[in-house]
């Protein structure tokens, strides 16, 4: 299981992920993932073509949502206190500590600074 960051699933809407990273995503997804319910926002709350938020709502649809519950808005906090992060990335990466699991993502500048967030970067070899 993984949590994925808002920055593949638009990669991945856009047919921007290049081959490998597109067989890796899809098998991860296949093995069972989440998102952040910050994730289901950025990719569904700009505006876009009728046919991209079908799309879009067929991919989320493949993972299981993190809410934002109690745990995981005290941890964005301590995160927002320790780093320099924005809202959202704070809770993206809430949501993968708070599983357990990687974070599925291509910001490796923002989140690698969090102490014991894993980060998977679909784009590496």
């Amino acid at each position: 299981m993984r949590v994925f960051d808002s920055n593949v699933l638009i990669y991945h809407l856009n047919d921007a992920l290049p081959s490998r990273a597109l067989s890796r995503v899809s098998d991860w997804i296949k093995e069972g993932a989440y998102v952040s319910v910050v994730t289901r926002i950025e990719v569904l709350g700009f505006r876009q073509a009728k046919t991209a938020v079908q799309s879009a709502g067929r991919l989320l649809s493949l993972f299981s949502e993190v809410p934002l519950h109690e745990a995981i808005v005290q941890r964005t906090i301590r995160l927002r206190q320790a780093h320099t992060i924005k809202i959202p990335d704070a809770i993206i990466a809430a949501s993968a500590l708070d599983r357990d699991v990687p974070l599925v993502t291509r910001n490796m500048a923002d989140f690698g600074q969090i102490e014991g967030l894993m980060l998977v970067n679909p784009f590496e070899n």
